[in-house]
């Protein structure tokens, strides 16, 4: 006695690629919150380095002040005791190529602050070509004149 049972049914094409856009769209919706997530703690980790930066810059700022005149007694009572300009002149010139430094080191420091995460936008680039080429494959298709699928 022949076996009567239907066999197992295919899924549709269209079913498929319905259910491989939900899932690119659920994964690009996962990747764009992880990105956003990276993007929220560098911001933070900015905000907090900012933050104490600007502390001891006034602290620095009052320091530097004291310490200049500091530097210009000394100078002017050991070094060029008639020429007290000078004195203020040499503090001057000496502070301002250490803060020329501290400009250019503090420059290239926050150069290689990264707002975007490289490693989402990579990884949204892969899932991307995935999906593209998951669509793109050539398939089997069934001819309209035959039962059978083409190629």
């Amino acid at each position: 006695m022949p076996d009567n049972t239907p066999a197992e049914s295919q899924p549709s094409v269209a079913s498929l690629i319905g259910g491989l856009i939900d899932d690119t769209q659920r994964l690009i919706r996962q990747e764009v919150a992880l990105a956003k997530r990276g993007v929220e703690e560098e911001w933070e980790k900015t905000k907090e380095g900012a933050a104490l930066l600007a502390g001891a810059l006034a602290l620095f700022t009052l320091v530097a002040i004291l310490f200049g005149f500091t530097l210009v007694k000394l100078l002017y009572q050991y070094v060029l005791p008639e020429h007290e300009w000078a004195c203020f002149a040499i503090v001057t010139v000496g502070f301002a190529i250490g803060g020329a430094l501290l400009l250019y080191a503090g420059l290239t420091k926050f150069k290689q602050v990264n707002v975007v995460p490289q490693q989402s936008v990579e990884s949204i680039r892969q899932d991307v070509e995935a999906v593209a080429n998951a669509v793109t494959t050539d398939r089997p298709q069934a001819s309209p004149y035959s039962g059978t699928p083409r190629r």
